[in-house]
């Protein structure tokens, strides 16, 4: 059972409309939770936590005819099982109280508000500026209590995904270690685990400038500018930055145009290529000019990325690479 499904029948049974299987259902799952970790927070936080929901419980508990003390009895299984469900929660509630001091970065301790997500499930926060994160498990944020008022600047430790409310006054900054990612509105994903090699960007719409913390001569940063299924991974040890494709690019929706269809007859590969950059925003570069006069029939709707272009590589016995940001179509010609 979910813990979405656990609290839809938890309130039922609160209702007094569940049947005895969906009964027993609930004492299975919930002597399955006594195995597990419980929350690690102070007694007191625990009891304050605890009352809370007691409250709201008890606003809802009729008696049922099956016995007022069974009923109580699995009232007070459900409120420990909802105590347990609550971690995330909790590590707002309990950061957001004592303004606990966070080290994410040890170059960087901000004093301010920790969002911890200790759930097994991805776990949304809507931030001030009305910025949305989807936080991974075992990951955190930090932000100063005076987020959203001169500065947008964020704290991650581990991994994230970033929809940023477009502000040009106030640009949104994300601090990973020795790595900064700026924005004014975009979405992106980061990736940086304690201990961990490398710091990895994702890029799923608009720009994201991305450079290390310290400067790298007295020219300028180390940095780069990265557009839609783009990424970088920065080497931790090395302090290299290198530039290159997602995995798994995904069509850029652009608003009020639409998508380029991909039902080709006899079309050139350059005009083929072309779509496919419209498509995806990635540069294609035909290395072998003679290649340019090769002539593709193909439905290339609906595909991946990478099956379109073995598919298309395949009709004219030539191959691809990704260089960076670039794919390279190789070939000598049909």
């Amino acid at each position: 059972m979910t813990q979405q499904e656990f609290n839809t029948l938890s309130k039922r049974y609160l209702e007094g409309k569940t049947t005895e299987e969906e009964d027993l259902l609930l004492m299975k799952w919930n002597h399955a939770q006594d195995n597990q970790n419980r929350l690690n927070l102070p007694p007191d936080q625990k009891k304050a936590i605890e009352k809370r929901i007691w409250g709201k419980l008890q606003q809802q508990i009729q008696p049922r005819p099956r016995g007022l003390v069974r009923h109580l009895a699995w009232v007070a299984g459900i409120a420990a099982c909802l105590v347990l469900g609550i971690a995330w929660y909790s590590s707002v509630y309990s950061a957001q109280k004592e303004d606990a001091s966070a080290a994410i970065d040890t170059n960087h301790e901000q004093k301010g508000i920790e969002v911890k997500n200790t759930t097994p499930l991805e776990q949304k926060i809507k931030l001030e500026d009305g910025t949305t994160v989807l936080l991974k498990q075992n990951s955190a944020i930090v932000y100063d209590r005076s987020f959203n008022r001169s500065k947008r600047e964020i704290y991650l430790e581990g991994e994230a995904f970033f929809k940023v409310k477009r502000d040009i006054s106030k640009p949104f900054i994300v601090h990973t270690g020795a790595l900064v990612t700026e924005v004014l509105g975009t979405s992106f994903r980061v990736k940086s685990f304690d201990n961990a090699k490398t710091i990895e960007v994702m890029v799923a719409s608009g720009k994201v400038s991305v450079y290390t913390e310290k400067p790298s001569s007295p020219a300028g940063r180390n940095g780069v500018i990265l557009t839609p299924n783009q990424r970088v991974v920065y080497d931790v040890n090395s302090r290299n930055i290198v530039p290159s494709i997602v995995d798994n690019p995904q069509p850029i929706a652009t608003p009020g145009t639409a998508a380029p269809q991909l039902d080709f007859q006899e079309a050139s590969l350059q005009s083929v290529l072309n779509a496919l950059t419209e498509l995806y925003g990635i540069e294609f570069v035909i290395s072998n000019p003679v290649t340019k006069a090769c002539r593709i029939t193909a439905d290339l709707n609906g595909l991946s990325m990478a099956t379109q272009l073995k598919l298309i590589c395949k009709s004219m016995d030539a191959t691809y690479e990704k260089r960076g940001t670039v794919v390279f179509i190789n070939g000598d010609g049909c």
